[in-house]
């Protein structure tokens, strides 16, 4: 896609729930992931064990490696993993949000046993993310894309203390560390509680109002992917509009509000990056 598409930046997008296999966990896709056993006893909390990531998930390393070597050192090269919250909901055998109360219930009915699972979950993320940094990796994005749906109490009781470990954990160590939470409006005072270097924003949250809560921080986002879909004109014209919405903003990263879809053509992903890379910010909207 680099090559293809002439992009500013990698990210290696290795599966979120790769990191639930180590500890005993099946993993298929039919088409959405089929987690075998699924976390619903306080008795199966206690049998997860801390692994060592370098050893376990080394072919993460491999592909930053490759990588790099491909792209070389002018393209900024990221690495990536889901947040603890995430990875829980789908490890509670949760496939999509309709599901949601499959972890919630176990938050709610066995909390010292979920917190344990969580903090596990931080501290694989930590180490994954630091084998990442050293093979070769200029940031880490952590990808939380259910902590939207709690509310505010929910998401400072079960997402915020492992996201802030991690981040911590990282950011002594020199990191630059980039969080995406989808469906972040209502949680943006919480999510600047932590020093992370880069706020991914997804698409209905406007970026005035992130800029408002974030201040000082470096923003990306957020064109909606579904623009992508559109005639080459609506790509064209909603991408200065944003750019032009941001043009005085310094610390601004262009992207979209979310993954790209499946059914986006490759030409209309063309004409983004073209879009993107010839606006003139020193020049006023005409």
């Amino acid at each position: 896609p680099i090559e293809i598409l002439d992009l500013d930046a990698a990210i290696i997008f290795s599966d979120i729930l790769f990191i639930l296999e180590p500890l005993g966990i099946d993993l298929r896709f039919d088409p959405g992931p089929i987690l075998s056993p699924t976390l619903d006893t306080p008795e199966m909390a206690g049998r997860f064990e801390r692994y060592d990531a370098a050893d376990r998930l080394g072919f993460v390393a491999e592909g930053l490696q490759h990588t790099r070597k491909r792209i070389g050192d002018e393209i900024a090269l990221l690495g990536f993993c889901g947040a603890p919250f995430t990875v829980f909901c789908y490890l509670c055998g949760m496939i999509g949000a309709k599901e949601l109360h499959k972890p919630i219930r176990y938050l709610l009915h066995h909390p010292e046993n979920a917190a344990g699972v969580l903090e596990l979950l931080a501290d694989l993320s930590i180490d994954y993310l630091k084998m990442q940094l050293r093979a070769g990796a200029d940031a880490v994005q952590i990808f939380d894309t259910w902590a939207g749906q709690l509310t505010r109490q929910e998401f400072a009781d079960w997402s915020l203390p492992y996201l802030k470990k991690i981040v911590d954990a990282l950011k002594a160590d020199g990191a630059v560390v980039s969080l995406y939470v989808k469906d972040s409006a209502h949680l943006l005072d919480k999510i600047a509680l932590l020093d992370v270097s880069i706020h991914s924003i997804d698409w209905k949250t406007p970026l005035p109002r992130a800029d408002a809560s974030l201040p000082g921080k470096c923003l990306q986002g957020n064109l909606s992917p579904y623009v992508l879909l559109g005639q080459p004109e609506l790509i064209e014209r909603q991408a200065v509009a944003l750019l032009e919405q941001m043009k005085d903003r310094p610390g601004y990263i262009f992207n979209l509000g979310h993954g790209i879809l499946p059914q986006t053509p490759v030409e209309n992903v063309r004409t983004l990056v073209r879009t993107v890379q010839s606006f003139d910010r020193s020049m006023s909207a005409v």
